[in-house]
């Protein structure tokens, strides 16, 4: 069989045409009416968005169920996280510094080092102290009564130094900050020289807030990954993707546990309609 007699010539013609064509007739030529072909295609067009609208409306309660219980608790950590980014740090600060920023007294008491079972241990009385401040320039002294204590009363929170010097020992020296220590006890030790202990505490204050707002974020973040999870179920493409999902957007924390508590619902739900899934269904022999 030659190649020219396997060739086979399809015409379209409209069906304003059909006269030119039966003036013009080739016995070797198929013919077809556009007019067909359209009515073809319409059909065809109708039955996809039928099949489309009959797969959206037939969507498993289940699966409905697994997806608003995934949001929804999504949506709880998408809130809290939001709340907690858009909370204004200096409030914080403000609050911390007011109760700082109140005057402050700055007490003890001296005692003797302990030498042996017979000496040392005693509270000495009239022993001089001198509260210095951040430049150890002198703005207060006292005398410790008959118990070795001292009290240093209206201080502001700012830096202090209090001085203990007496003849035969160590000059003590003690850098604080009113309102931080309670109370303060400074051992009196034979010897020359000074010594000098600062007892200032490190703020975690501004750390803890920087730390906050990183988990703020990473609330946020976690609870995209549960609106992730929950489109993946509307889907029904990939089981583990939408559990996976759903186990990272337990880190979301909406409510402390009301809103993981809500995506575990989801995911156990999606575990009963495992089935629905397109990578789980198993291929019919």
């Amino acid at each position: 069989m030659d190649e020219e007699e396997d060739i086979v010539e399809v015409r379209v013609v409209d069906e304003f045409d059909d006269l030119e064509a039966e003036l013009d007739h080739d016995p070797d030529e198929i013919r077809m009416d556009s007019s067909d072909i359209r009515e073809e295609a319409s059909e065809i067009a109708i039955k996809a968005i039928h099949d489309g609208l009959e797969f959206s409306g037939s969507l498993p309660t289940v699966r409905r169920a697994a997806i608003v219980l995934i949001i929804t608790g999504s949506l709880l950590g998408f809130w809290f996280g939001v709340l907690s980014i858009a909370a204004d740090p200096s409030d914080i600060l403000g609050e911390s510094n007011q109760l700082l920023d109140a005057d402050q007294t700055i007490s003890g008491f001296i005692i003797t080092e302990i030498l042996d079972d017979e000496n040392g241990g005693d509270s000495p009385e009239g022993v001089e102290i001198r509260l210095l401040d951040g430049s150890y320039e002198l703005i207060d002294r006292q005398f410790t009564d008959q118990d070795g204590r001292f009290q240093f009363s209206d201080q502001p929170t700012e830096v202090r130094v209090i001085e203990v010097e007496s003849e035969g020992n160590i000059t003590e020296r003690r850098v604080l900050i009113p309102g931080e220590i309670s109370q303060l006890t400074i051992t009196l030790r034979a010897g020359e020289g000074t010594e000098e202990i600062d007892l200032r505490l490190a703020s975690n204050l501004e750390d803890n807030i920087r730390l906050g707002t990183i988990v703020a974020f990473f609330t946020v973040f976690s609870s995209a990954l549960g609106f992730g999870a929950a489109m993946e179920t509307l889907r029904g493409n990939s089981y583990r993707r939408a559990q996976w999902l759903s186990g990272l957007a337990l880190f979301s924390r909406g409510g402390v546990f009301i809103g993981p508590g809500l995506i575990l619902g989801g995911m156990a739900l999606n575990r009963l309609a495992k089935q629905q899934f397109s990578d789980q269904i198993e291929p019919e022999e």
